[in-house]
């Protein structure tokens, strides 16, 4: 199983939030870091995404707040790993290029404390992920190649009436 961002993910949206700026996005912001610590930190942009659209290539830029580890495309989740190296109010500029031809960007705040971090973090190798978005044609075509009839594969998956299955789980 492939690894995925499941913390420290912001979602932006369309939505109004009212006030004099009606038109406006709420604000975004991680939870708070402390200095040479860090992780994964992630925008999902699909509350910002017509149907059909999907996000073709992004940008993370935290200036001299951080430094940029790896950045990684799942679906519509842009993920970084950031290792934060300047204390205090920090905003990360995240922009993205969309199949329809769109700019998508929204910053995102995080506190980062003065106090250096218990275990101060190095930065990682990416994850062993594709960062090819996903269609529908795609997903389609990958289930009509796969075999209906589990009998004689010994591994892999089969589609079991729609519902791709694993040998292994049965």
């Amino acid at each position: 199983m492939a690894w995925r961002p499941s913390v420290n993910i912001l979602c932006p949206s369309n939505g109004a939030i009212g006030g004099a700026c009606p038109s406006g996005r709420a604000a975004l912001v991680w939870p708070p870091s402390a200095l040479k610590g860090g992780g994964d930190y992630s925008i999902d942009f699909d509350g910002i995404l017509a149907p059909g659209e999907y996000i073709v290539s992004f940008e993370f830029d935290a200036g001299n707040a951080a430094d940029l580890g790896w950045t990684n495309l799942f679906g519509t989740i842009a993920t970084a790993w950031l290792r934060w190296k300047s204390p205090g109010p920090c905003v990360v500029t995240v922009c993205a290029l969309t199949s329809h031809g769109n700019t998508q960007q929204v910053e995102a705040s995080i506190l980062v404390s003065a106090r250096t971090a218990l275990v101060p973090v190095s930065l990682p190798p990416a994850p062993d992920t594709s960062s090819l978005p996903l269609a529908d044609a795609a997903m389609d075509a990958w289930l009509r190649g796969l075999p209906t009839d589990p009998a004689g594969i010994t591994q892999g998956w089969f589609n079991n009436g729609g519902i791709p299955t694993r040998l292994g789980d049965l």
